[in-house]
């Protein structure tokens, strides 16, 4: 009975409360894949444990952190000039586009037939759609030079009007409704239902460069500042 009883007492005594298990404290960075934590040496303090990531990162190979430093410092850079490169990119395309013809003019054959065969990867370069200077095609159509030309209006105008206020960008179903100008101008021609003239592509391609880069440079801007504000509405 004796027995019984001390058995009756010990299963209802509640069980004695297990000691927490100490966390290590999280640092603000990530720590690197080749840091090991020895037993019984894991730091217990966030002094300790950004010591030990120095000491790991004083390990790495001195390319490899100037290969990241030179990472971070061109993606800063390009976070802080992307519409300048952008622009740049715009007005160089162009700008050859309308110097080839000059080059032809001026008897440089040579780079100016390069400069027209690089293009028409990127361009039907039809004669009857395209305009002449001084009796030499252009590298772009009729309609990719109005593309490309509004868009580098429009990202000029955004460099300088960004300054004063936050431009937000159009919305989605405006820019694909601005598309269907040029898409009616161009299948309607393609199909042989009609003929287009240099008129209509200038307007439908500028619609289109005005209405995309409306549509895209607002949305980059806003995802460039430090503090993310809305593209759109």
């Amino acid at each position: 009975m004796e027995c019984a009883e001390a058995k009756r007492k010990t299963m209802m005594t509640p069980d004695q409360p297990s000691q927490p298990q100490q966390q290590r404290p999280t640092s603000t960075g990530p720590a690197p894949d080749d840091v090991q934590w020895p037993a019984g040496a894991a730091p217990h303090t966030p002094e300790e444990l950004d010591a030990l990531l120095a000491s790991a990162n004083r390990r790495r190979s001195p390319a490899y952190l100037a290969l990241v430093h030179g990472a971070n410092a061109t993606g800063e850079w390009l976070r802080r000039h992307w519409l300048a490169v952008v622009n740049g990119f715009l007005a160089t395309y162009v700008g050859l586009a309308v110097l080839t013809p000059i080059a032809f003019m001026f008897g440089l054959t040579g780079p100016a037939t390069a400069v027209f065969r690089a293009y028409r990867l990127f361009c039907d370069e039809l004669p009857t759609h395209s305009f002449f200077i001084g009796g030499y095609q252009m590298c772009l159509c009729a309609r990719c030079t109005a593309i490309y030309t509004s868009m580098l209006i429009a990202g000029l105008f955004l460099a300088f009007y960004r300054k004063r206020q936050h431009v937000r960008a159009l919305r989605w179903w405006i820019w694909g409704l601005c598309m269907l100008p040029m898409a009616l101008d161009g299948f309607t021609q393609l199909f042989g239902l009609r003929e287009s003239n240099a008129g209509l592509r200038l307007l439908t391609g500028a619609i289109f460069g005005l209405s995309t880069a409306w549509f895209l440079l607002p949305q980059i801007q806003a995802a460039s500042e430090p503090d993310p504000q809305p593209a759109r509405a």
